[in-house]
């Protein structure tokens, strides 16, 4: 549903509604014009897609120290996102007036706010399995009780699937190239067990690498010693050397809401959470012809499974407009509420000069 928003209480009015149900946690991400999609910056480009282990690798060389407090391969991408270097994240916030702040800051056009949640919408899952030919993959991220109940989802930046694909980023071509044509056998090995077997891998997931007469997918076990997923292991080792050589394919190909240490006044005040847009592999691949085009409509996809839908229309995005005129006045409003340049941007004090410097100029 599109809503307009006019002011601060009106949109604050229209967000309660939302909130009030507890069924999933909100997240709000404000741009301040209309553009065809939502992807992150590391998509605007085939280039940037192509180089973001060059990219990631020359700007943590530029200045090491920037880094020293980071733990986590998630830690330095998300301060990477933070310094505006494109990559595969979206910045998003738990308070929904920090995004409203992003949509009238600036801009020519309208201003939007968009609302993702940290459970998947099922049609929406189905939709992007289906289109890569996996539809029986749909049961693999059901609802499971016991220790396969977790949240594919829902991330924090310690966890081993971040350090993982966050990893993922910094290994070069040729080995992504490798290392997804393996994932994706796996994939349509894992569909036709399902049909087949009437099983799960996640069900089994715990116990397969243990399991010496684990036949079906005794292949894929063997891929793991192949030297794109060792030294992708050995990454992921630096920072946490007790990481195991192993990993969950199915953590690969959905989005996930990710918490993480807030290194600056500026990610505290933003209450920031990023949300993490997975590989599509297919990109990498050498024997796959796909147009960049494809690859931007499968990442908004793969978006789009936590993006939240009008309940009564399904193919309708929950939607905040902030018309052009009405943008400086809610801005005005929000700074009476404490939220404004100094407040979003407190390191930054050639701002603060310039709010001063307008204030008495009466802008």
């Amino acid at each position: 549903m599109i809503h307009n928003i006019q002011t601060v209480s009106n949109y604050i009015q229209e967000i309660e509604k939302l909130i009030n149900n507890k069924e999933h946690n909100y997240y709000f991400r404000g741009k301040d014009d209309a553009f065809s999609n939502t992807l992150p910056a590391i998509f605007r480009s085939r280039k940037l897609l192509d180089n973001e282990d060059n990219l990631f690798n020359d700007f943590l060389m530029t200045d090491p120290q920037l880094f020293e407090k980071c733990r986590t391969n998630f830690e330095r991408m998300a301060l990477m996102e933070h310094y505006h270097l494109p990559t595969r994240l979206l910045d998003v916030s738990s308070n929904p007036l920090i995004a409203l702040f992003f949509a009238v800051k600036g801009g020519q056009g309208n201003g939007e706010v968009y609302v993702y949640k940290d459970q998947p919408n099922p049609d929406k899952l189905a939709k992007m399995l289906n289109q890569r030919g996996w539809h029986n993959l749909i049961n693999e991220y059901n609802f499971k009780s016991g220790l396969t109940n977790h949240n594919y989802f829902k991330k924090n930046a310690f966890s081993n699937e971040m350090q993982l694909e966050s990893s993922l980023a910094r290994q070069s071509m040729a080995d992504k190239s490798s290392f997804f044509q393996t994932v994706k056998d796996f994939y349509q090995l894992d569909n036709s067990y399902i049909a087949q077997q009437h099983r799960l891998w996640s069900d089994d997931y715990l116990n397969y690498f243990e399991d010496e007469d684990s036949n079906y997918f005794a292949e894929f076990k063997h891929d793991l010693q192949t030297l794109p997923f060792l030294r992708l292991f050995e990454e992921a080792k630096r920072d946490i050397p007790s990481f195991a050589n192993k990993l969950n394919p199915l953590e690969l190909i959905v989005p996930k809401i990710v918490t993480s240490k807030r290194m600056s006044r500026r990610m505290e005040n933003q209450q920031g959470l990023f949300l993490f847009v997975p590989f599509i592999g297919d990109e990498y691949d050498q024997s796959v012809e796909i147009d960049y085009e494809e690859v931007e409509k499968r990442a908004q996809l793969a978006i789009d499974i936590l993006s939240l839908y009008n309940s009564e229309n399904p193919d309708e995005k929950e939607k905040y407009i902030i018309p052009a005129q009405y943008k400086r006045p809610i801005l005005d409003e929000l700074a009476k509420l404490g939220i404004d340049y100094s407040f979003i941007y407190p390191e930054d004090h050639a701002k603060k000069a310039e709010m001063i410097k307008d204030k008495y100029l009466g802008l």
